[in-house]
């Protein structure tokens, strides 16, 4: 990992996969660190120069000054500190869960650095705001969930999602956040039996390095009350948000209203896949996104 001087004596620590457009990826969590998105950046490294950047807090990236800045909007302010220090001009970003949400937050943002924009499996409407609504995300949420109650793994697994917030409020050691996130993973397949995903799954497991912090901040308000719909109308570039099906944190209630408000969106909904194309749909995560790059607006005409 090469690092990179911020202001204040902080630092951001990065690597780069890939060679093309400038491209910042931009991992999930909050609080996890880039290198479980290296597949996706191989599985586009003849098209795009992808800088995996450690969020604050992160990797041996500097941690934030507050907690206030482990929302999106706070994550978008360091990664465009960062990518001024790297003497970057325009890019594209790419973002994976959380860092879709900040992918699309970035491009609202600074519509003049972003060429295009990138969201998969972006979370954009939080548990109280979807409540308010008629929580379409909940109800689609429990139903994925469901789908695996007849797992060997499912009873041990779902003690933790429900405990999730109580737990990670009361963790005090990063490393439990890890364990308890190593046991909930297959929830974020469609199908973490199938051999080439849990091969997918042990893989990510070894890449899984957590910000408790970050992941204390999410827990203590910031996905109860997470709302990008009103920054979506500011976005100028094109844009593609790509979701699995079968997603129960990010599926199609959480991108459809997303793509909607993007007026140069394109919308791709992956059947039979979860949280992670890179490791249940590569072929179709792929064409999704070569074929949008090379549009030159961005629409591809696809489902």
């Amino acid at each position: 990992m090469a690092t990179v001087a911020l202001a204040g004596g902080r630092q951001a620590s990065y690597e780069i996969v890939g060679m093309g457009k400038p491209t910042l990826m931009l991992p999930g969590g909050p609080g996890f660190a880039a290198s479980y998105m290296r597949p996706d950046a191989e599985l586009f490294a003849d098209a795009l120069q992808c800088f995996l950047v450690d969020p604050h807090g992160s990797g041996t990236s500097s941690p934030p000054p507050d907690s206030a800045a482990y929302s999106p909007e706070g994550h978008v302010q360091f990664y465009e500190e960062v990518r001024r220090s790297l003497g970057l001009e325009t890019v594209y970003v790419m973002g994976h869960s959380f860092g879709g949400t900040t992918a699309i937050t970035y491009a609202a943002l600074f519509p003049q650095v972003v060429e295009r924009c990138i969201a998969v499996a972006a979370f954009g409407i939080g548990a109280d705001v979807d409540a308010t609504s008629g929580g379409e995300a909940s109800a689609e949420g429990a139903a994925m969930l469901s789908r695996h109650a007849g797992a060997p793994w499912y009873a041990e697994a779902r003690v933790v999602m429900d405990q999730w917030t109580e737990r990670i409020l009361a963790a005090e050691d990063p490393a439990e956040m890890e364990k308890m996130m190593a046991t909930v993973l297959p929830f974020y397949m469609a199908y973490p039996d199938r051999p080439d995903v849990a091969a997918g799954l042990a893989e990510f497991r070894q890449h899984l390095k957590a910000d408790l912090a970050a992941g204390k901040a999410w827990e203590g308000g910031l996905y109860q009350t997470i709302d990008l719909r009103p920054l979506l109308a500011r976005i100028t570039c094109p844009t593609l948000v790509i979701a699995g099906e079968l997603d129960f944190v990010s599926g199609p209630a959480q991108a459809r209203p997303i793509a909607a408000g993007i007026r140069n969106a394109e919308l791709r909904l992956i059947p039979d896949c979860g949280h992670s194309p890179s490791i249940e749909a590569r072929t179709e995560y792929r064409r999704a996104v070569v074929e949008f790059l090379g549009s030159p607006s961005g629409q591809t005409g696809g489902p």
